[in-house]
C-alpha cells in the first residue's frame, strides 16, 4: 500500500509587493498553521520516506517548519519543475518514485493540489472532496491511499481519499 499526502503551502506574506512570486515567505499566521500541521503529524506518529516541493520560499520555509518535529525522511527532493507545475507534470514525478519510498508528502501550490488530488480519486461523492473542493486552503493537506506498491500504476481514479485536513479542522 502506498500513501500519498498532498499538501498545500502555508500562508505566505503579501508585505512585501517588490518580491517575485516566488520569493514570497510565509506570513504569521501561514506559520502559525504550518505548525498545526505539523504537531498533528506527530501527535498520530506520521511519517514520510520521501518529501517533494518545489522551490518557492513559500514551501521551504513549510517544510522547515514540519521539520523541527516530524521523523526525518529517507530523502527530501526540491525542484523547481514543481513550482507552477500543473497536475501532469506532478504525476509524472510521481510515477518515477522509487518502491523503497512507501509514504510521500508532497508540498506544492494551487491549482495543482487539487487538481492532483481530483484526479487521482475514485471516491468523488463524499463531503471530503465537496470540501476539498470548495477550498483546498493553505497548509490543508489530503492523504490518498493506493492499494498496490509501485508509483508508476497511480494513474486517473487509482487512489482512495482517506483524509482532507485543513488548520482550522484541528
Amino acid at each position: 500500500m502506498l500513501e500519498l499526502y498532498i499538501m498545500r503551502h502555508a500562508k505566505s506574506s503579501w508585505d512585501d509587493l517588490n518580491l517575485s512570486d516566488h520569493d514570497r515567505p510565509l506570513s504569521k499566521r501561514g506559520r502559525k498553521n504550518a505548525k498545526k500541521i505539523c504537531e498533528l503529524f506527530v501527535k498520530r506518529n506520521i511519517s514520510f520516506d520521501l518529501i517533494m516541493l518545489s522551490t518557492s520560499l513559500r514551501t521551504i520555509e513549510t517544510l522547515k517548519i514540519l521539520k523541527k518535529k516530524i521523523k526525518k525522511p529517507k530523502k527530501i527532493i526540491t525542484s523547481k519543475n514543481l513550482y507552477l507545475a500543473n497536475d501532469n507534470e506532478i504525476l509524472t514525478k510521481l510515477n518515477g518514485v522509487s518502491q523503497e519510498y512507501k509514504s510521500v508528502l508532497l508540498i506544492n501550490h494551487e491549482p495543482a493540489v487539487r487538481n492532483l488530488t481530483n484526479f487521482l480519486i475514485k471516491n468523488k461523492n463524499n463531503n471530503l472532496t465537496k470540501l476539498l473542493n470548495y477550498k483546498f486552503s493553505t497548509s490543508a493537506y489530503a492523504r490518498v491511499i493506493f492499494n498496490f506498491d509501485n508509483w508508476n500504476l497511480i494513474n486517473e481514479k487509482s487512489g482512495k481519499l482517506a483524509e482532507f485536513i485543513r488548520p482550522k479542522d484541528i
